[in-house]
């Protein structure tokens, strides 16, 4: 894979959040589709994880928003990167496995508990045609699905990029016998990253020399949670239009390179990637 190019500009055309306390993600298993949005096949979700389940609905809550036409993804990656998905799942499975045996274990928690289950259940049941991938897992996962997602949109077959991150809010304390509290809410967000939708909201990618820049970020703008994350982009949504250049979000990375979040600039890729 082409090394990224550094600075890189990436431009978001579309987003959505999804909260959700986990009885209300059960009823989002068999739930009808937004308005506008595509359907996904009958049962598709029964058996799926609950981060999968809120992370399908915010792609198909934001292609909604977007409001294009049918098979305007078809070309489009799928790079999901969930911090903690599987847990409950799978404490669950132990329980059984102890109380009952093998026999009482279901199938379904191999593939629906797998690092890739949210990215290929966007991808096969929204109909993309595109590479698919899972990556993170853990409390790094913002900064590693953005890297990840960057990498993508430089393959010249790939014509967008959805980007969905899930997370619990808190990391929830499960019962004894590996059941959720009722009161944790779950979060998704989704992100469609299209190179030539130049909207004036994009992430970026600044080299080292430049990671001085997150100097001039508070705190609260350098918080690299999922809901930080998410608020910051419903700040810019709800800024009026003077002050959306100063709504802003950035995330220092170990190597010493800094990603940001912002609006009221002209976004493009790297012109390699333009005219690849």
């Amino acid at each position: 894979m082409t090394p990224l190019p550094l600075p890189f500009f990436c431009p978001i055309a579309g987003h959505a959040t999804v909260v959700e306390l986990p009885a209300a993600i059960a009823s989002l298993r068999d739930a009808p589709p937004p308005a506008g949005a595509p359907s996904l096949p009958a049962r598709f979700l029964r058996h799926a994880d609950e981060h999968t389940v809120l992370g399908v609905r915010a792609v198909q809550k934001a292609i909604a928003i977007l409001g294009r036409a049918p098979g305007a993804f078809d070309r489009w990656a799928v790079v999901a990167a969930p911090c903690g998905a599987g847990r409950p799942a799978s404490a669950r499975t132990l329980v059984q496995l102890l109380e009952g045996g093998g026999v009482t274990v279901s199938p379904h928690v191999v593939p629906q508990c797998s690092l890739h289950a949210l990215a290929s259940a966007v991808s096969v049941g929204l109909g993309m045609h595109g590479p698919n991938i899972g990556i993170g897992g853990g409390p790094d996962a913002l900064a590693e699905g953005i890297l990840a997602a960057f990498s993508i949109l430089e393959e010249p077959a790939v014509a967008g990029c959805w980007l969905v991150f899930t997370a619990w809010d808190e990391e929830p304390v499960l019962s004894p016998r590996g059941e959720l509290p009722p009161d944790t809410p779950c979060r998704a967000v989704a992100l469609g990253l299209d190179p030539v939708d130049c909207s004036g909201l994009r992430m970026s990618l600044w080299p080292t020399a430049a990671s001085g820049k997150a100097a001039g970020f508070s705190p609260a703008e350098r918080d690299s949670s999922l809901a930080a994350f998410s608020r910051r982009l419903a700040g810019m949504e709800s800024a009026s239009e003077p002050d959306r250049a100063g709504v802003r979000w950035s995330l220092p990375l170990s190597w010493g390179g800094l990603l940001t979040l912002e609006q009221g600039v002209a976004a493009a890729l790297h012109a390699g990637r333009r005219s690849a």
